[in-house]
């Protein structure tokens, strides 16, 4: 059949081949030379011919700097930075010399101090311009430093002016520096700056501290500096001044947690942390972090301040501000911010007034649990492993109600509320497992929500037992009996539900369950139990273990 198409084919390939000849025949194509008609269909672009892309990657090697290439970096980069804080060094160990010697009073070395200080600000502009870069910006840094320690020697030592006037004219100094470092587009004055700006309060040794104006005065050189970081495109200057920046509230926090706080005072430190907290964001935005890591720990510095402030009515502003970390979340693409919102929501919890509003303590317990589920729901708020931190969160909530029920106990108080909120935290991570088995598998999180749901049932189930209406009036032996009747029908659940719905997972669940009541009962209730009991269980237990035993025989024999 084959042979008989490809004769076709090339019989009608010579047909056609026979048709051409014809038609060249009956129109001869012209002679070159011949003059041609003038077309007036333009001329079609020639199509670049195709140049395949090569797919082949070449890495980047870097290359190892020559010995030249070190000698002009140490000469140039290094040697000035080293020559500024030794020529700092030298100048105030000279203006000592000085002064115990007696060369000048108090009032020149200060004024001296002062102008050699501007001076050499002045020549290391003067470099700059001359492209001599690093030389000029060792200058600017040693001049800010010699005018700044002159200033502060003038009021602390010889207090020949009051402390704010030294603080307004060290600003003088600074701002000077602020301008060359924009100029200069020098991240080393930067860093300068924001560690000169940092301590200039500190150095007024006032007797009282102003808490309100101190924060306003850092707020605004950190936004400055924020601003200057984005300008010069420094990642590390912006981290540095962040770190500073954290380093003055939590100074602000220790003022108002450790002395009678004024309102006003509370007002500046929430106001401040919150102007840090969306600062370090928008920086960090324009600066193109991939992980905006100043901006969750000025998250987290927010929740400290509303700690330290402890207002009766907290809750509230704790979820607003939860509401502002979502909407940052939203606004920067960034889900970590979330995060913040999520631990913010949780201090709300806490900060609940349960008291006023004649709630039970275990009311808290009910809300975590419902932000437990929330966490491994809800879509929307979704963070880099939100789902294994809600795994530990869960954890840890399974066993500080074990805590919390023993003190209830002791206290021979009702821990029903709890219970029925490890139960809601319980179904829900069940429900996980279930509906979301599968992708869970993909994550690799399967065997360990596993793990820790079987420890959540065990513990829900087991608390449960206990707060059943009679169990309080049980002696131990008896008790221990309802609790291993119970292991056992809950096994005998889960192997059931294993079967109806097919899926091993809970089959495993109850025999591993079944195993442990079997444990339970040969190594504790032996010795505890009466005859009676003893009977009664272990029979029970047998039947149950034939029960499960006849349903996988009955599928092997299906099979």
């Amino acid at each position: 059949m084959e042979e008989q198409r490809i004769t076709q084919l090339e019989q009608e390939l010579e047909a056609l081949k026979l048709r051409v000849a014809q038609l060249e025949q009956l129109h001869p194509v012209p002679h070159p030379t011949s003059t041609p008609e003038q077309s007036t269909v333009a001329t079609p672009k020639k199509r670049p011919a195709f140049v395949k892309k090569d797919d082949t990657f070449s890495p980047k090697i870097k290359q190892s700097r020559t010995r030249d290439e070190w000698e002009h970096m140490i000469a140039t980069i290094w040697l000035p930075r080293i020559a500024a804080i030794f020529a700092a060094i030298g100048a105030i160990f000279l203006f000592s010399y000085a002064s115990i010697s007696g060369w000048v009073n108090p009032a020149v070395r200060v004024g001296s101090g002062v102008l050699i200080g501007l001076l050499l600000i002045g020549v290391g502009e003067y470099q700059y311009e001359k492209k001599r870069r690093e030389l000029g910006v060792g200058l600017v840094a040693t001049g800010t430093i010699v005018s700044l320690a002159a200033l502060f020697a003038g009021m602390a030592l010889y207090q020949f002016y009051s402390p704010g006037l030294a603080f307004s004219l060290e600003l003088v100094i600074l701002f000077i520096t602020f301008g060359l470092m924009l100029w200069m587009a020098s991240r080393v004055l930067l860093i300068l700056v924001s560690i000169t700006g940092f301590l200039l309060p500190f150095l007024q040794l006032a007797d009282e501290a102003n808490v309100s104006l101190f924060l306003l005065y850092e707020v605004i050189l950190f936004a400055a500096l924020f601003y200057a970081a984005i300008r010069l495109k420094t990642i590390l200057g912006f981290v540095v001044s962040w770190g500073f920046l954290t380093i003055a509230l939590v100074t602000a926090m220790s003022m108002v947690g450790f002395s009678p706080p004024s309102m006003s005072d509370e007002i500046s430190l929430l106001a401040a942390s919150l102007v840090s907290y969306i600062g370090t964001v928008f920086t960090g935005q324009r600066l193109w972090m991939k992980w905006n890591y100043p901006s969750y720990g000025a998250g987290l510095i927010v929740i400290a301040s509303l700690a330290v402030i402890d207002w009766q009515w907290g809750t509230l502003i704790a979820l607003v501000l939860a509401g502002l970390a979502y909407s940052i979340a939203n606004y920067s693409k960034d889900a970590w911010h979330n995060a913040v919102g999520h631990a913010t929501v949780f201090y709300a919890i806490t900060q609940i007034p349960y008291d006023i509003l004649r709630l039970s303590e275990q009311f808290e317990t009910l809300l975590f649990a419902c932000i437990l589920i929330g966490l491994w729901f809800v879509k929307r708020q979704h963070m880099p492993y939100q789902r294994m931190i809600a795994l530990a969160l869960y954890v840890y909530f399974i066993f500080d109600q074990i805590t919390q029920s023993g003190m209830y106990a002791a206290m021979n108080d009702s821990f029903r509320l709890s219970v029925v909120a490890l139960v809601l935290a319980t179904s829900g991570l069940i429900y996980l497992l279930v509906q979301q088995h599968r992708a869970m598998v993909e994550d690799g999180t399967f065997q360990i929500s596993l793990v820790v749901a079987a420890v959540g049932v065990l513990t829900t189930y087991t608390l449960l037992v206990m707060e059943l209406p009679f169990y309080d009036g049980l002696d131990e032996t008896n008790r221990s009996t309802t609790l291993s009747v119970a292991y056992i029908l809950l096994a005998l659940l889960l192997v059931t539900i294993g079967r109806i719905r097919n899926l091993s997972v809970w089959r495993l669940s109850g025999l591993l369950l079944l195993s442990v009541s079997a444990i339970k009962l040969l190594v504790f209730d032996l010795s505890f139990l009466t005859l009676v009991q003893k009977a009664f269980v272990f029979i029970g237990f047998a039947i149950v273990a034939f029960i499960i035993s006849r349903t996988y025989f009955k599928k092997r024999k299906n099979n």
